[in-house]
């Protein structure tokens, strides 16, 4: 069992485990279906499937949403997130709408060479 914090979570198998009861309960009560790969990268995404199983009004749900909840690491410095999403936002914004071009360009002659 993994005892640090990644992604959030104190312990990510049990946390994965309980995203995939989630899933198969939320599927059967509500027919809403939640994609927990996403789940387990996303804090805002597990605050939302949390909020949903708790909306639904099933007991199990509920214990389960609790039991994710009770595994969320909440204590993560918000400098640190925000200097992260810089660090994205950054890299995304670098790509100019020529690289892509040029990038997408050499795949289209491919065929015609042959």
């Amino acid at each position: 069992m993994q005892d640090t914090t990644i992604n959030g979570f104190v312990n990510r198998s049990e946390a994965f485990s309980i995203a995939t009861l989630i899933y198969a309960r939320l599927r059967r009560v509500t027919g809403r279906v939640i994609d927990v790969t996403y789940l387990m990268q996303n804090q805002d995404y597990i605050e939302h499937v949390i909020d949903l199983a708790l909306s639904a009004n099933d007991s199990e749900l509920q214990r389960q949403a609790e039991r994710l909840r009770s595994l969320l690491v909440f204590d993560l410095e918000p400098d640190q997130i925000k200097i992260e999403k810089e660090i994205a936002e950054t890299y995304e914004s670098e790509v100019t709408e020529e690289e892509i071009y040029r990038a997408q360009v050499s795949h289209h002659y491919i065929g015609a060479l042959r």
